[in-house]
C-alpha cells in the first residue's frame, strides 16, 4: 500500500521547517511518501484571493495527480506533526470509507486540519465540491478557517456512509504527548512556533541550553500553568532557577500528569512526587505519585509521616476553602526550612462568595477562605475556620506570606517556611 502524507506552507510560517522536518522524517522511517509545497507564489496563484487555508483542496489535487498510484493522502496543515514513529498510517483505514476526519475541537462539524483520504472517483468529487461550494457561500472566501465551514455545508449533500468522523484525541490531537498519533498545536498559536520547535528538539535531541527559562521547557507539555495562567512566566521562572540543579518538589492535583513531566524536564537532580485522588502512574524514572485525598485529614497526615522532605510544594488540587487550608497546615511540616508551599488557583477564594459559582461548591460564604486566611497571616492575626491540631505549629513556621495581584482571575500565594 502506497500513502503520502502532504503539507504546506508560505514563506512566513516559521514552524514550517521545523514541522515538515518533523514528518518527513516520520514518513521516511515508515516506507511513506512525504509531499510538501512551500512555493509562496503557486499557493497565492491557487487560492485566487481567498485565505490561505484554501489551497488545501488544490494541494490534495496536486498530490493525486503527481503520485497516481498511491492508495491514500494524508493531509496535514502545517501545525501538525506526527508524535510518535511507532505507529502506523494504517491504524485509521478503513477501506468502507473514502474519506476520514476527525470531530472539530470547536463549534464546527469536522476539523479539516488532518484528513485522510482514499483515492478514489468519490474523493477527487468530493474535493472539486469542497473548492466549488464556496462560489456559493462567497463570505466564506477570506475567512481564515471557513475552508472547514464550507466542508460542514458540503457534508449535507453527500453520501454520509462514504464519509468517516472519528474521535479527536488521537489521530487529531491538540495535546503533545509521544504516544499520540498526531499533535495538532493549533491552540497554540500565540505561542512563537506553536511549541513545534519544541518538538523538534525533543525528536531530533536538540537540547535546549541550559539556561532556558522554565517557561521554555513548559511549552512540550501542555498545562493550564502555561497557556491560561501564565503562572511560569509570572513567577515560577523566577522561584525555580535557584533550584535548576536539583530540586524535591511535591504537587498536590496531577490530572494526566503533565506538569510533573514539566518538573522532571526541568530540573537535572531530585524527586518528582504527585499526589491525587485518582491513581496514576508515569513511566518517568524521578517520578512517583501518591493516591491521597487532600479533603481527608488522616490521609494527609498518613502522607506526611512518610517523612519526605521538599524544596517546593505546590497545591493545584480541589482549590476547596477547606482542602487548601488544612493541607498546607499538614504538609507544611515536609517542606525543608527555606522552603516554599505555593497555593495556585485563589481565585476559586473570590468565587466562593459570588451566587452565581455556587455550582463549584468551593466552600461556605461564611467561613474563612483561603485568601482570609493568608491575608490574616500577613497580617500577624491569623485564622481560620479549618483548623487542625498542626493549626499553631504551622503559624509559627511561616516566615513570609505574598499573594499575586496583577491577574484577579489566577491568583496565587507564595509562603516561605523559616
Amino acid at each position: 500500500m502506497r500513502i503520502v502524507a502532504c503539507q504546506f506552507y508560505s514563506h512566513n510560517v516559521l514552524y514550517g521547517d521545523y514541522a515538515s522536518e518533523i514528518n518527513k522524517r516520520y514518513c521516511d522511517l515508515n516506507g511513506y511518501t512525504y509531499y510538501v509545497e512551500k512555493d509562496t507564489n503557486k499557493i497565492l496563484n491557487k487560492i485566487e484571493g481567498r485565505s490561505w487555508t484554501w489551497y488545501k483542496p488544490h494541494l490534495i489535487k496536486d498530490v493525486l495527480e503527481k503520485y497516481p498510484d498511491c492508495d491514500y493522502v494524508l493531509f496535514l496543515d502545517i501545525d501538525a506533526v506526527f508524535s510518535t514513529d511507532n505507529r502506523k498510517i494504517e491504524e485509521f483505514i478503513d477501506d468502507s470509507f473514502d474519506i476520514r476526519m476527525t470531530q472539530d475541537h470547536g463549534p464546527s462539524l469536522v476539523n479539516a486540519g488532518v484528513m485522510l483520504l482514499k483515492n478514489s472517483e468519490w474523493s477527487k468529487t468530493f474535493v472539486n465540491g469542497w473548492w466549488d461550494i464556496c462560489e456559493e457561500f462567497p463570505r466564506f472566501k477570506t475567512g481564515l478557517w471557513h475552508d472547514q465551514t464550507c466542508i460542514q455545508l458540503l457534508y449535507e449533500r453527500i453520501d454520509k456512509t462514504r464519509f468517516s468522523i472519528i474521535d479527536n484525541y488521537d489521530f487529531n490531537a491538540r495535546e503533545y504527548n509521544e504516544n499520540m498519533f498526531i499533535f495538532h498545536a493549533f491552540s497554540y498559536g500565540q505561542l512563537p512556533y506553536r511549541t513545534i520547535d519544541l518538538v523538534y528538539n525533543r525528536k531530533f535531541n536538540v537540547k535546549l541550553p541550559t539556561e532556558s527559562p522554565l517557561s521554555e521547557v513548559a511549552k512540550l507539555f501542555r498545562t493550564d500553568k502555561s497557556y491560561l495562567h501564565d503562572y511560569y512566566n509570572r513567577f515560577y521562572n523566577k522561584l525555580f532557577s535557584k533550584y535548576k540543579s536539583s530540586c524535591d518538589i511535591l504537587e498536590i492535583g496531577i490530572l494526566d500528569g503533565q506538569s510533573l513531566k514539566v518538573w522532571n524536564e526541568y530540573f537535572e537532580n531530585g524527586v518528582v512526587h504527585g499526589m491525587d485522588i485518582k491513581d496514576l502512574s508515569l513511566n518517568e524514572s524521578r517520578i512517583r505519585t501518591f493516591l491521597v485525598d487532600q479533603s481527608d485529614e488522616n490521609q494527609l497526615f498518613s502522607f506526611s509521616n512518610l517523612g519526605n522532605k521538599y524544596d517546593v510544594i505546590i497545591d493545584d488540587g480541589s482549590h476547596k476553602m477547606r482542602d487548601q487550608q488544612i493541607t498546607i497546615q499538614i504538609l507544611f511540616d515536609n517542606l525543608k526550612s527555606g522552603g516554599y508551599f505555593v497555593i495556585e488557583d485563589l481565585q476559586t477564594s473570590l468565587e466562593c462568595r459570588m451566587p452565581h459559582k455556587s455550582v463549584f461548591g468551593w466552600g461556605d460564604p461564611n467561613k474563612t477562605t483561603c485568601l482570609d486566611m493568608l491575608y490574616s497571616i500577613q497580617k500577624g492575626e491569623p485564622r481560620s475556620d479549618f483548623k487542625t491540631s498542626q493549626w499553631d505549629h504551622f503559624i509559627s513556621q511561616v516566615d513570609e506570606v505574598m499573594i499575586s495581584e496583577d491577574k484577579e482571575d489566577s491568583i496565587y500565594s507564595i509562603i516561605k517556611k523559616k
